[in-house]
């Protein structure tokens, strides 16, 4: 299901997919886009927190790369694929697909990690002004 909603700061798209959708292959395409400042959310339960990371903040090889590996099975336990596959099916050399993937790595997990401080401060301001 898609809705759209203009809200002050542009349009929100909102995509549900079905589980039993390639998520991959649905990323892979919208971020084939390459449509500057789209953000992907992924809004599981209510209360569950969230932390959107704008592909942006990513290259577009970053972003190919990272894409690929996940399709691949490079995050998977136990790996599916190595390095070494993956950048045959590049034509780079192994280091360039792993600096690749650690500046995508690099660049997603700082972003979860600001949210997590966010989260952790906006919490303990909350207990704070609670003690009062």
């Amino acid at each position: 299901m898609v809705t759209n909603d203009a809200g002050d700061d542009g349009h929100t798209v909102v995509i549900e997919i079905d589980p039993c959708v390639d998520v991959a292959a649905v990323l892979g395409t919208i971020a084939d886009l390459d449509i500057e400042g789209v953000r992907i959310r992924d809004i599981r339960d209510e209360g569950q927190s969230t932390v959107s990371v704008d592909p942006g903040e990513l290259t577009a090889v970053q972003r190919r790369t990272l894409l690929r590996a996940v399709e691949a099975g490079y995050y998977a336990d136990p790996r599916e694929v190595t390095l070494t596959d993956l950048a045959d099916e590049f034509d780079v050399s192994k280091s360039a697909v792993s600096q690749r993937l650690h500046g995508a790595e690099a660049t997603i997990v700082r972003r979860v990690v600001q949210e997590m401080a966010r989260e952790e401060l906006l919490d303990s301001t909350i207990a704070f002004g609670r003690r009062e």
